[in-house]
């Protein structure tokens, strides 16, 4: 089901429960304010014709004629009544005898009720009791009972209810066609409007077919729909995470080829030149070799990885107390060997008992990487300058051959300058960097007077 046919559903279906509901309440209340006042109109009716009996006996002698119909009873409709006092008929019209007509509860003046005549015609009734001012002449007889012995008279007045049966389904009608026509106006118009109101949708749907892996860095236009901006605000944050890991995964796959490639070609040369030219040379010796760049290609790759988890957030920082001073005596037993291949002389100033909050394990990259960058670049038989502060951590090397423009190049990925010494990648300084900047740390360096100085700040 579509979003547009089931809002168009849920639309319609909603205005025909509330347009059918007040149309219902409508009708009812039409229904009884019209039968009020027709009520109402035939309570002053009857009232009017006691009214009439009472001052014709007040006034005159002879009897009231039961022939005789007021003028504001004779109208087109048919009209019976007849007026009993004391238990005994005074007058009535023709046929008014064979109606049922109702009678007042005790205690109260007025009782209507519907009935039909002889004919079937509908008919509205009311009896109405009221007392006559002076004595009225009926016919001698024996009085039966209490009641007939009342001064009271009984008056019944019933009307053709037909025009108020016809005005209310009029009324019907005319409320039925005006639900009908509305329902099917709602019908028309609200597939048009939902569509229309949708079309935001379906231009983001169209500029969402223009994203792919070929366009990482296209991003949804804002809008002022308050219901999208939202959404399109949380797409083009996912958006903007897949282009970083693309890139992040099209770098790590771009350097892999290109640190891969020198040792993949030396591991090649190698073994096609032992087996086209067989040196003699020992097994354990020349398996040592080809274990030497198997662990250089390790190395990158191992590099590569723990860039790329840094810089993606997915490695998990652990801050604790690091103890500096013991790390910074491990990383130097750690280089020991490349000290000695390169007859460089450390001169080290370690404060004892220093400790920084880090994660022991990046804090390890950063300083390792450094020291280890000093140790390989700086020219053999020089000396390195090691320092281990309260709050600084520095490692001060020769560095004849470095400019300023290098400085701003050095925290780059692959870039070296100058012979590589040993199993040294290009990843040491940009791997540093981002460790420290996972952790918190200020990492700086700076030439001066051709010494390059790497701190690291707490």
């Amino acid at each position: 089901m579509s979003l547009r046919f089931r809002t168009t559903l849920l639309v319609i279906a909603a205005i025909v429960v509330v347009l059918g509901t007040a149309t219902l309440v409508i009708d009812i209340r039409v229904d009884n304010e019209v039968a009020q006042r027709a009520d109402t109109n035939l309570l002053e009716r009857a009232q009017a014709l006691a009214d009439i009996f009472t001052t014709q006996i007040s006034t005159s002698p002879q009897r009231f004629p039961s022939y005789w119909i007021p003028s504001f009873l004779g109208d087109d409709g048919t009209v019976y009544f007849r007026i009993d006092c004391r238990g005994q008929q005074v007058v009535s019209s023709d046929a008014a005898a064979a109606l049922a007509w109702p009678v007042p509860a005790p205690g109260q003046s007025t009782a209507l009720t519907d009935m039909t005549d002889l004919q079937g015609t509908d008919l509205r009734a009311i009896a109405l009791r009221f007392s006559p001012d002076a004595s009225i002449a009926v016919d001698p007889g024996p009085v039966k009972d209490h009641a007939a012995a009342t001064p009271e008279c009984m008056l019944g007045l019933a009307v053709d209810r037909s025009e108020v049966l016809d005005f209310q389904q009029s009324m019907d009608r005319i409320e039925f066609g005006c639900v009908v026509l509305g329902f099917l106006v709602v019908a028309v118009l609200t597939p048009l409007l939902v569509s229309r109101s949708l079309l935001p949708l379906s231009g983001l749907a169209k500029a969402m077919e223009k994203i792919g892996p070929d366009t990482p860095s296209v991003r949804l236009a804002s809008t002022n729909i308050r219901e999208l901006a939202p959404l399109i605000a949380r797409f083009n944050e996912v958006l903007s995470r897949m282009e970083e890991g693309l890139l992040r995964e099209r770098q790590f796959a771009s350097g892999v080829a290109h640190e891969l490639r020198t040792p993949l070609a030396e591991l090649r040369t190698a073994i096609e030149v032992e087996m086209r030219y067989p040196s003699g040379r020992d097994a354990h010796e020349l398996l040592a070799d080809i274990g030497q760049i198997g662990a250089k290609m390790e190395h990158i790759v191992t590099a590569l990885l723990l860039l790329t988890r840094i810089e993606a957030g997915i490695e998990q920082l652990s801050l604790q107390r690091v103890d500096v001073s013991a790390l910074t005596q491990a990383l130097v037993e750690r280089h020991r060997h490349r000290l000695q291949e390169r007859a460089l002389d450390l001169v080290a100033q370690i404060d004892p008992g220093i400790t920084w909050m880090a994660d022991s394990t990046l804090l390890d990259v950063v300083l390792g990487n450094l020291l280890n960058n000093a140790f390989a670049y700086a020219p053999s038989g020089s000396t390195v300058e090691l320092r281990c502060m309260a709050r600084d951590w520095s490692v001060t090397n020769p560095a004849p051959d470095l400019t300023d423009e290098d400085i701003a190049r050095m925290q780059q990925r692959f870039w070296r300058k100058g012979k590589e010494a040993g199993v040294h990648t290009g990843l040491g300084l940009a791997l540093a960097v981002s460790a420290a900047r996972a952790q918190s740390l200020q990492l700086e360096l700076t030439l001066r007077d051709g010494y390059l100085q790497a701190s690291v700040i707490s």
